[in-house]
């Protein structure tokens, strides 16, 4: 057995699997891709619900620039929710004026290492703002960003990706092992952790989670993907889990050991289907229970969740008393109460980033997230000829100053992409990357004339009678990335190149990217997962049923994918990951123009609250260590 110990310190990693496997072996039909077809399908369809988030995505299309988590939202400005203006709804602050003074445990180590600050005060309350409300309180039906970070709140998984290295950490389990196959995975749990009602948690809570994900009653996010990848979930002593894999599967774990778990005394018994309107998961005090520092307490929709903390948690009692989540309708009345101090965090716009910096009263945290805009080229030549050159594709990119789209449009807060994989991620080796498509229109100009298309008349460029002109499509309402077509035409005219921007409606343009790929250009935005596995956009078989909306296709780029997907060696993925980026930068199907960075105010009075994009949803991973001052 290989013992797999994290970098941050608290288990070992330091043999890794290292051995290969052949493409047929990992590849199925595209359902080890990072979306299974019936997974895509899911996702697709709750589009149209506007708040879409897996627990943790492997990919997922983002219409909404501003907001750091990875959520399916067609509408950046009308309010999911209106707020109650009445304040008589049970979430006044709490009075904790006779609490004790804290007693600090010199030895604690904290997530976020020297960060930490040791608690001066305990009591209070911390007032989270959420543009939604959530849609369920059950771990194994949660989609969206809101409902996962309530749940986070109060659940706890087997481990979880680390804040800040990306790596799998230790939570419930405080140690795992995977054979050299890459077919079995052992975790260890801790035999010191109860559920909010007192009782154990053990090995058949961790079995009986999986194994509701997996039935097809139940209406899991999961369950293709899961079923896929997992031959048998079994418990072989009271803390001790073991996965059976079809296949060697190298996102397993920090894809899907991450999910939550819940009671199987409460919910044992009752049926899959039944499982959603169950009071467990439609929020009811003493029902809707986990093991996390928090528990549920109310739920009142369309303004307020209220959780209070569980004295008993394995990590520590929590030092504030309650925390609740408040709906509020959009960005302006977001910043406007981190300023008045009516919530205490909330993630805002780039736009707000210098008013809020100013206030006196509020910290502004800036992060790397894994979201990206992007632009593709339809490579379709039945739909279009215009862009099935690799020259052309490369001439296009170079004729834009990303540099400036990001400066001036999103006030600098974002990076110019370098390859295609994000700074946050473990796999992230800029120094690897050979071509970096620097702003540079001479040779745009340039390689547009050793592919034939000569100027025109009328400034624009032709050949063998046809004017390079198209249109590009991008979802109406998204000013950032109506901006970024807008200076992209721009750019273009430049180097002799017609484009015209058109706009539709969120579910209008997602049909036409998705399904009738309908377009001859798109821009539009994305989120990788924390497992750096990209087949969803890159490999050939993506093209149905995952997210190769240009039917892009390189067989040295699939085996690529294959040899990554087959391994654990982290070091050895890097490598290829890096020689994979290199191609797909060659061929260009698609430019990634920048990573934007994420945005969150936290009042000055909340101390131990560090925002990151691997935590992105209530920054959940330390909440027993958060306090607030007097």
């Amino acid at each position: 057995m290989t013992d797999h110990r994290n970098g941050a310190g608290r288990h070992q990693n330091e043999e890794l699997l290292g051995s290969s496997m052949t493409r047929r072996s990992i590849l199925h039909k595209g359902v080890v891709l990072g979306l299974s077809i019936p997974m895509t399908a899911s996702i697709l369809a709750a589009c149209e619900r506007d708040d879409v988030v897996d627990n943790e995505p492997a990919v997922e299309l983002n219409d909404d620039d501003d907001e750091p988590a990875v959520e399916l939202d067609d509408d950046d400005d009308e309010p999911a929710v209106e707020p109650d203006d009445d304040d008589d709804d049970g979430d006044e602050p709490v009075d904790d004026g006779d609490d004790d003074e804290p007693v600090v445990d010199d030895d604690v180590e904290s997530i976020f290492g020297d960060d930490y600050e040791p608690p001066e005060h305990t009591g209070g309350q911390i007032v989270y703002g959420s543009f939604s409300d959530a849609a369920t309180m059950n771990p194994v039906l949660s989609q969206d960003t809101t409902s996962s970070g309530v749940i986070n709140m109060f659940s706890r998984a087997m481990i979880i990706n680390h804040p800040l290295t990306t790596e799998p950490h230790p939570q419930l389990a405080e140690s795992w092992d995977i054979t050299d196959d890459g077919i079995e995975y052992t975790f260890n749990l801790r035999e010191d952790v109860t559920w909010h009602d007192g009782e154990q948690l053990t090995a058949q809570d961790a079995v009986f989670t999986y194994e509701t994900h997996m039935h097809p009653d139940t209406g899991s996010p999961q369950t293709a993907e899961l079923t896929d990848r997992i031959n048998m979930v079994e418990a072989l002593d009271d803390y001790t889990v073991r996965f059976t894999l079809n296949f060697p599967a190298s996102p397993f774990l920090q894809a899907n050991c991450i999910y939550r778990l819940i009671p199987e005394h409460i919910l044992g018994d009752v049926e899959p289907a039944d499982i959603a309107s169950h009071d467990y998961s439609i929020g009811t005090e003493g029902v809707t229970i986990g093991c996390g520092p928090f528990q549920f307490q109310e739920w009142v929709s369309d303004d307020h969740i209220t959780l209070v903390k569980y004295p008993d948690y394995y990590e520590g009692e929590p030092n504030i008393d309650q925390w609740i989540m408040r709906i509020v309708p959009g960005d302006t009345v977001l910043a406007q109460q981190l300023i008045t101090g009516e919530l205490d965090i909330g993630s805002v716009q780039a736009s707000d980033f210098d008013s809020l910096d100013a206030q006196g009263n509020v910290d502004v945290h800036m992060y790397d997230t894994f979201n990206f805009t992007f632009y593709a080229y339809q490579l379709d030549e039945e739909r279009t000829t215009l862009f099935q050159e690799r020259e052309v594709r490369q001439a296009l990119l170079y004729a834009l100053d990303r540099e400036a789209l990001v400066s001036a449009i999103r006030f600098g807060i974002g990076e110019v992409a370098t390859g295609t994989m994000p700074a946050p991620s473990w796999a992230y080796n800029p120094e690897g990357i050979d071509r970096h498509y620097e702003y540079d229109p001479d040779r745009a100009r340039e390689l547009l004339d050793e592919a034939g298309w000569v100027e025109g008349d009328d400034g624009i460029r032709e050949r063998d009678g046809e004017r390079f002109s198209f249109e590009i499509y991008t979802n109406a309402g998204n000013e950032i990335r109506e901006r970024y077509v807008a200076v992209m035409q721009q750019q273009w005219r430049e180097i002799g190149v017609e484009c015209t921007p058109q706009t539709e409606a969120w579910s209008a343009f997602l049909d036409r990217i998705t399904g009738t790929r309908d377009f001859e250009m798109f821009l539009v935005g994305f989120s990788w997962g924390v497992d750096p596995h990209q087949e969803t956009m890159w490999h050939t078989d993506a093209q149905e049923g995952g997210f190769n909306m240009n039917r892009y296709s390189n067989p040295d780029v699939d085996d690529l994918l294959g040899q990554a997907l087959a391994t654990t060696d982290w070091d050895k993925r890097t490598e290829i990951y890096t020689e994979m980026q290199n191609l797909v930068l060659e061929d260009l199907p698609a430019a990634i123009l920048d990573f934007p960075k994420g945005v969150v105010g936290v009042n000055t009075r909340v101390h131990n609250v560090f925002p990151t994009d691997v935590d992105y949803d209530t920054f959940s991973s330390n909440a027993h260590e958060w306090w607030v001052e007097e």
